[in-house]
Order: structure tokens, then sequence, then C-alpha cells
């Protein structure tokens, strides 16, 4: 499964171990984005030895999805079954940490990212993908609506610690 985006120097396909360690550096820049988001996201609170053996559990089992220029990595996502204790019938995967450098948004990579990822599903017999994504991440939110999703579910917080709610 290799798909040529937009731009045809930037291939989407599954990450092989040797991308392992761009993968780290593009980790640290979805967890670093996402922090404006979600307080709770710090990659210095990290332990990159627990990063890396995730990624790399990932990659072997091909669901960290890359999309390289020049063998260099302008963007990521994964992808992997649902583990709704309720649902053991495996057709519901999750897309999750889609990123793409800052330099190389809104050239529809992330479009790629996420169908390649749908793609990897339907491989292992996924009928429905599902994803989260920040109230606050209006550009993420519009992208997903454009390509079919919609909302099912809204997850809302209190912060306990706040005397003003």
């Amino acid at each position: 499964m290799v798909a040529t985006t937009d731009d045809p120097s930037v291939e989407v396909y599954p990450a092989l171990i040797q991308h392992l360690d761009g993968c780290i550096y593009a980790w640290s820049q979805l967890v670093s984005d996402q922090s404006m988001h979600d307080s709770r996201l710090d990659i210095n609170s990290m332990d990159i030895e627990d990063v890396r053996n995730f990624l790399r559990r990932l990659i072997l089992d091909r669901r960290l999805i890359v999309a390289l220029e020049s063998e260099s990595i302008v963007g990521i996502a994964t992808v992997a079954p649902d583990l709704n204790m309720l649902d053991h019938s495996g057709t519901v995967w999750n897309i999750a940490d889609v990123w793409v450098e800052p330099s190389r948004r809104r050239q529809g990579i992330a479009r790629h990212l996420v169908k390649a990822s749908e793609e990897r599903a339907m491989l292992d017999g996924a009928t429905e993908v599902r994803l989260q994504v920040y109230a606050s991440n209006d550009a993420a939110s519009m992208m997903y609506g454009q390509l079919g999703y919609r909302t099912i579910i809204r997850t809302m917080r209190k912060r306990l610690d706040d005397e003003s709610s």
C-alpha cells in the first residue's frame, strides 16, 4: 500500500523499522503541537524509551503510517483496533496521532494519511473507523468533516481545582 499525494514527491505508506528515529521526532512534534489543546501533554515528561518501544510496536504491526518526502518524514498517523470491551468484533478501528510538518500543512498530506489509515484498517476487516479531535482544532475538524466523518460523541470536562466553575 503506497499512495502518492497531490505532491508526487510525497509518498504515504506503513512505516518501516528504519523510519523509527524519524517517527520519534515526528511524535515529539505531535505532542508539542497537541499541548496547546491539552495541558496534560508534555514531551519532556515522557520517557523516550517508552515512546521508542510504543512506536516500534506500531511499526512492526504496520499500524504507523508515514508520509515521506525524499526519505524525510513529513507526516504520521496511527491506526489500531478499537478496544471497547463490549465489542469484540474487531470491525471498528481508531485513527489517531495525525500530524503533518507545519511547512507542509494544507497540501493534502493529512488527507492521504487518513485515507491510508482507513485502507490499513480495512485490510484487517474494519467496517468502521473512528477518531477524536480536540474541539479547539478547527482545521482538523473541518478536514475530517470533508472526509465524511461525523460527530457521534462529545467529551466534556470540568476542572475540579478551578473555583470559578
